[in-house]
Parts: C-alpha cells; structure tokens; sequence
C-alpha cells in the first residue's frame, strides 16, 4: 500500500500479484522443465505460483502514487474566541469515551457516551439542552459493559459496541440487529470514534478496529486488518483492508498503530497512520491511491524500532514521544477540505524533564488532496476531538478537565492571500 518503499516492485495480472524475483526464478524453473517436457512438474510449478501469488495479494493494497506540489501559505486554520458549551448535571460526568453530531430533519444534535455514568446524553445544538440521557444498563440489564463506544447516526439507529457484540437499537432501546465480533483474531474488537467515524454503505456497517495486534511480530501485523463489516439483519461478520506495506516490513509500537480515517464526498475512506507521511484514499474494492501528505515541519522520515525498545513500557512510550508522528484525518463537507494532525517529536531533554506537551498542527488539504495549508494550533485544543455542522462550523473540544460542561471552540479558516476570514458556520 505504501509506494516507493518497496524492495520489490510489483506485477499485477488480472488478480494475481507476483514479486520480480519470484517471477524470474519460477520462469527458470518453467523454462528448464519445458527443455525436459516434463509436463506433471510443470503443473506443480503453476499450483505453486498460484500459491505464493494468493498468499501475496490477501495482505497487501497496491496503490497509485500522486504528487502534487503542496503549497502550505494558501490557507490557515485559527481558533476564535467563540465556544459552545453543554452543561453536566451532578450524575452527568466529562470522561467521554465516544461522541458525534448528528441531523434529523432541520434539527442537528449531539450525542456523548460518557463512561463514568454509562450513560448516552443527546443535545439539542442549537440550544445547548439536554433532551434525553439513556442509561445503556436498560439496554444491557445485568450484563457488564466493557470497551463501550456509541454511535447515533438518527433516533432510530442508535449504534453500540460492547466486548465481544455490536448492536442496533433505536433510542427507546427496541433491538434492531446485531453482530458478534469474530473469535479469529482474538481481540479484534470495534470501535466508535469522531476519528474513525462508523460507515453505512450498501446495507454494512463498517466500523475501525481496535489496534489490538501483537506490536512485535510482523507476521500479526500483516494479518491485521482494520475495519469491520457488519451485516447487522444477518449476525454476520468480516475483517477487510490491510496495514501499509511500511507496517508489514518495520516495527513502529502500538502508539503507531493507532490509525484514523475519514469518509469523503466520493464515499471513499481516506486513511492517516502515524508514521507514514502518505495518505491513502481507497473504496476498499478496486479505487487505491496513495497521496503526498507530508507535514513541512517532518525533517527526517520516522523511523522504526527495535523489538527491545518496546518491551521496556517507558522506552515504548518514550520512543512515540521523541518521534514525530501524524493523527486523525478528517474530511470537512462543507468545504470539501481535509485536515490532518501532525505533531513533532519533543527532545531528549524535554522528555527527561517531563515536559512531554508536543506541538501540534493541522495540515489542510484541497478536495484533490493537494497541501493548501498547515496551521499552529494551541496545545489547550484537543484535535482529536474535531467536529463539523452542516452549516460549516468546525469545532473541537478545550477545557476537558472542567467537571460542570463539554466545552468547543469554533476554528476558522484564512485566506492568506487576502487576511479575509472565511465562513466556519454559527451555532
């Protein structure tokens, strides 16, 4: 999936994938038997290309690679003064494990699962009121939730992740359809996040796994998938699109892992992953493509590590910290721009001091995923919590550790050329 690190270039016919190198020493072999007419091992020979050839397509993407020149003094993002804010009462906490906006009718709202009180609390946005708080327990009576995350596309599709099963309920708690996660690889569990945004398409649901894969072994990395997709009427299950090749071949750490994806207006998934600089645009079935993504601030290319490095758990977090890395990708609708969060490497020194605050800023990209723009954003915003109206506002949490409210600052964008603020919407 990554391009231009390959040792070894590619070659596709019709759905068969075969390294060079096989090729040459399978057709020396071919070749040879041909001399001898020795027609029974040549059709072993076949069967074995077949083989190696099945084997190589099932854990790799093979993308086209597109460069366009990025130009990073187009357009910048800015945070205003303006916030929203949606008030907690005394059973309502702010450890929010999963949340997102959502449209019915004219109306828009906003759902957090907060994980203290497990609980699922809807605002109207507009008015900043609380309109209905279920408690999942009345969806779950006498079980124990476990890795929860929720996901309300409308009032009457109300997704929900629990340890081993995803469901579908509607707000009342009337059961819709459900899907058990699968036992093959354990621990491939989903998940609900504004980062890695569920997808309905073509009647499936397509949700992001958890990155729980083992962080040392190559060969768990390449079986490793990351999306789920759930035929929710049928209680059925599957794993599809690999790691990139990068992943496959280098050891980065589980921090590394922890990719994102966004949801476009061609109803393609745009992928990020930490330690790539590309990112990768794809319809899961036939429609790859790689795109230069590269934050100006990334000097050096990040590097991998060792197996050792990762076992020692602050060598691990150390070793994420000091490196430059990238996060969430998101796709704006209203402008059609992407924005994607870079984040630089603190130095030796700093990490021994324990100043471990990374700066951070968001790479803008026009609709053709060309760089426009890359923005300072103050440490207080958190980017992973970015959100976007239908009206084009652009939001993202501050103040989370505040017990009393969810509190958002609204971000806009500038035109360099002009200084003219652009339109980002009103609440």
């Amino acid at each position: 999936m990554t391009l231009c690190r390959k040792p070894l270039l590619k070659i596709r016919t019709g759905h068969l994938a075969i390294n060079v190198y096989w090729m040459k020493l399978l057709m020396f072999v071919i070749r040879y038997l041909f001399e001898r007419e020795n027609g029974v091992c040549m059709l072993a020979v076949v069967h074995i290309i077949i083989i190696l050839s099945c084997n190589e397509t099932a854990h790799t993407v093979d993308n086209v690679y597109r460069y366009t020149e990025p130009n990073y003094d187009l357009v910048e993002l800015k945070e205003t003064t303006d916030t929203v804010t949606f008030s907690l009462n005394e059973n309502t906490y702010n450890v929010i494990k999963s949340f997102n906006i959502f449209s019915q009718g004219k109306e828009e709202y906003i759902s957090f699962y907060d994980r203290r009180s497990e609980s699922i609390n809807i605002y109207h946005f507009q008015s900043g009121k609380l309109l209905k708080k279920i408690i999942l327990k009345s969806f779950f009576p006498g079980e124990k939730l476990f890795k929860t995350t929720v996901y309300i596309r409308n009032f009457d599709s109300v997704f929900i992740n629990t340890r081993n099963r995803c469901f579908l309920f509607d707000s009342s708690g009337r059961l819709k359809g459900s899907a058990a996660f699968l036992e093959d690889p354990p621990n491939a569990w989903a998940k609900f996040e504004n980062t890695n945004p569920p997808v309905v398409k073509e009647g499936l649901l397509y949700a992001s796994t958890r990155p729980y894969v083992k962080e040392t072994s190559l060969e768990a990395l390449r079986q490793w998938k990351l999306l789920y997709r759930f035929d929710m009427e049928n209680d059925k299950a599957s794993l599809c699109y690999p790691l990139p090749v990068m992943y496959q071949e280098n050891i980065y750490g589980y921090h590394f892992l922890d990719y994102s994806y966004c949801y476009n207006n061609r109803n393609n998934f745009v992928f990020s992953f930490p330690a790539d600089s590309n990112i990768y645009e794809t319809d899961l079935t036939d429609y790859h493509v790689a795109y230069y993504a590269k934050s100006r601030r990334q000097a050096d290319i990040i590097l991998p590590v060792s197996k050792d490095t990762l076992e020692d758990n602050e060598g691990n977090y150390r070793s994420y910290l000091t490196r430059d890395s990238y996060g969430p990708i998101y796709f704006d609708p209203y402008r059609k721009r992407y924005l994607r969060v870079a984040k630089s490497g603190i130095s030796m020194a700093d990490y021994q001091a324990k100043n471990w605050e990374r700066e951070q800023r968001l790479i803008i990209f026009d609709e053709h995923c060309r760089i426009i723009g890359e923005s300072s954003i103050n440490k207080e915003v958190i980017l992973k919590s970015i959100f976007f109206t239908a009206n084009g506002g652009i939001y993202a949490r501050v103040n989370p550790r505040d017990e009393y409210g969810l509190h958002f600052v609204r971000l806009v964008y500038n035109d360099l050329a002009t200084g003219q603020l652009g339109f980002s919407g009103n609440k």
